[in-house]
């Protein structure tokens, strides 16, 4: 399979870019992307997207729109910016497939509405702005309130 290189003129398109960071315009534009569909592609219905080979994925992809090719450390990054993979029940019991397609979801991150991107913050980001509008950011060093 021949895959083209991330182009980030194409992430420009998106009509809030300068508000995203540049993993999710990455992300959006990877599952945008209709070359890399036998590999990343939207769920039918568009709530989510699906990793359909992850050992494709890390070797192919990854690298050439990350500077890694580490599934796992692309896993933490999702996790990190809110996003959730998707547990499949079948008759009462959790479905996990090993070699099957991965799924992940996340309430702002949804085929044609890239508008959403720039609601997506990072977890460490939303617990420090929480603790400092309930005033109890503390200092590491001091153990006191910073503020």
């Amino acid at each position: 399979m021949d895959l083209k290189v991330w182009n980030p003129c194409a992430a420009l398109t998106m009509k809030q870019s300068s508000n995203v960071p540049a993993f999710l315009s990455k992300m959006w534009t990877l599952v945008e992307e209709t070359h890399t569909n036998k590999i990343i592609t939207w769920k039918q219905n568009g709530q989510s997207f699906l990793v359909l080979d992850e050992q494709r994925f890390a070797k192919e992809i990854l690298p050439k729109y990350f500077k890694h090719n580490n599934m796992a450390n692309f896993v933490r990054q999702l996790n990190m910016d809110g996003f959730r993979k998707a547990v499949h029940i079948d008759s009462e019991t959790v479905k996990q497939e090993r070699d099957g397609p991965v799924e992940f979801q996340h309430p702002y991150f949804k085929q044609g509405q890239d508008d959403l991107l720039e609601n997506i913050k990072r977890k460490i980001v939303q617990f420090i702005v929480t603790q400092v509008q309930n005033n109890q950011l503390v200092s590491l060093k001091h153990k006191r309130p910073l503020l």
